[in-house]
């Protein structure tokens, strides 16, 4: 059998594409903190005499969601914290189920209640809700969340709240999927969190796919909160990142004691949470960045595919066995650096996917973006809005 030059191109093109490709991913860029020296992760962090506990408001959002905050408000109440903090339940007057769980924890003197009026007009109830938290709050930090995430142990606040420094005006959290979560869901919360922590931790943040963000009181009062966002439904937790961080007051908590844990989205949540974020990134100024990066590297991934496809088709229908192998060779050399690349950010982000199943998830993501923008363009535009006609 001969080598013809044509065979040697493919195959070389084929092998190239196959190393290359893999470096232009999101998992491969762990994010590490500019002042990460001051946060190692270890089991000693949250026990590190070098960090005084700052008084601190956790302001939680239920909204219809007394069956999660079931399970998380007692572990928000038992944080070991040496100073005060103060827990801030926001709901509806409504909400007669979340009523008798506030009641049920009343005795604890570190657990507030405020509620939502029955009816509000151009704001979104969630954005009234978190502003309405904020402004009940008594310490100058609050950090903001919601009823389905929780603390994995008591030492989560010290930890986190240790990154609410004087230098600092707002802080990036961080939230896992729980252990249910399917690997489709982890795996994407992960991807897109590590595009994000990726920009905080080397420009200025653009957005956050976690709900979890802690901020200044008198900061978000003085810039009037939510103004400019208010029209949008959702999107807040990216609007706060978005308007107030910069690149030098903003902190990215990537200690793993830091992390909540999100229990995992129903089928409708995790829809919602895809078309909302889709709408809301309009928004958000220097996405444009964000874009660009995230089509980067899918164009690479789509090229890759479609180059192990024609080289393997080639070889086949020419019985070029030499461009056969190196196809089968550099698919096979393009799934494992896939695989051992992503290990590290994985292991970061306390994403609990196995690496060799992050290839097979990564070839299918582009298409799953197109589907959930299919799914965008032939929605009723006025369900993202408050303002409606």
């Amino acid at each position: 059998m001969s080598i013809s030059i044509i065979s040697i191109i493919i195959s070389a093109v084929a092998l190239f594409i196959s190393i290359v490709s893999p470096l232009f991913n999101a998992l491969f860029r762990t994010p590490y903190p500019k002042d990460n020296t001051a946060h190692e992760d270890d089991e000693n962090t949250t026990n590190d005499s070098r960090h005084k506990d700052t008084p601190v408001s956790i302001v939680i959002v239920a909204h219809d969601n007394a069956a999660e905050l079931e399970r998380s408000l007692p572990i928000f109440l038992s944080q070991e914290y040496e100073s005060d903090y103060q827990v801030i339940i926001v709901t509806d007057k409504s909400d007669s189920e979340t009523d008798d769980i506030i009641k049920r924890f009343s005795y604890h003197q570190n657990l507030y209640a405020t509620f939502m009026p029955l009816s509000s007009r151009y704001i979104s109830r969630k954005k009234l809700a978190i502003t309405l938290g904020i402004k009940a709050a008594k310490h100058p930090w609050v950090i903001v969340t919601d009823a389905w995430c929780h603390p994995k142990d008591s030492q989560w606040l010290r930890s986190f709240a240790s990154y609410c420094s004087e230098s600092k005006d707002i802080v990036l959290g961080y939230t896992t999927f729980d252990k249910t979560a399917p690997a489709r869901y982890s795996y994407e919360h992960t991807l897109h969190a590590a595009y994000h922590l990726w920009f905080a931790t080397r420009t200025k943040a653009i957005s956050t796919n976690s709900h979890l963000v802690a901020i200044r009181k008198q900061l978000f009062l003085d810039e009037d909160g939510f103004l400019g966002n208010l029209k949008y439904v959702r999107g807040e937790y990216s609007f706060l990142v978005n308007k107030y961080s910069t690149e030098l007051y903003t902190a990215v908590a990537l200690s793993k004691t830091s992390f909540l844990e999100e229990d995992t989205p129903f089928k409708k949540r995790w829809t919602n949470n895809h078309l909302f974020d889709i709408n809301s990134h309009n928004s958000l100024a220097g996405f444009a960045k964000h874009k660009a990066l995230y089509h980067l590297d899918n164009s690479w991934l789509l090229l890759s595919i479609f180059a192990f496809i024609l080289a393997i088709t080639y070889g086949v229908l020419l019985q070029d066995w030499i461009v056969l192998s190196a196809a089968i060779l550099s698919f096979a050399l393009n799934f494992l650096l896939r695989a051992l690349l992503s290990r590290k950010t994985l292991s970061a982000l306390d994403c609990r996917v196995s690496c060799f199943v992050i290839p097979l998830l990564d070839y299918s993501q582009p298409f799953c973006d197109l589907v959930w923008r299919i799914r965008y363009r032939f929605a009723d535009k006025y369900d993202f809005i408050t303002h409606k006609i």
